[in-house]
């Protein structure tokens, strides 16, 4: 059984890879060697792909939406005629 965590870790997750994806930009100079560059990006990518599974894994405290079908309005809200 997996223990229940308030939070969202793969958000956290996903926005930690974004700032590391924009650390080259933000401190290396311009001129500065690829392969720092190039390192950066690649341990984003893995953040980022851990952050995306840890969202896909977590078990949400709702159902999802499509598998709950509201049949007392129509699409536009008003009655459905029989």
């Amino acid at each position: 059984m997996r223990m229940l965590t308030r939070l969202p870790l793969g958000a956290i997750l996903s926005a930690i890879s974004a700032v590391i994806c924009a650390v080259p930009t933000l401190i290396l100079p311009v001129d500065s060697p690829n392969a720092p560059k190039v390192a950066l990006l690649a341990v984003a990518a893995v953040v980022f792909m851990v952050g995306v599974t840890r969202v896909r894994s977590e078990e949400g405290t709702r159902p999802h939406a499509a598998s709950e079908v509201d049949q007392t309005h129509g699409p536009l809200g008003d009655e459905p005629h029989a």
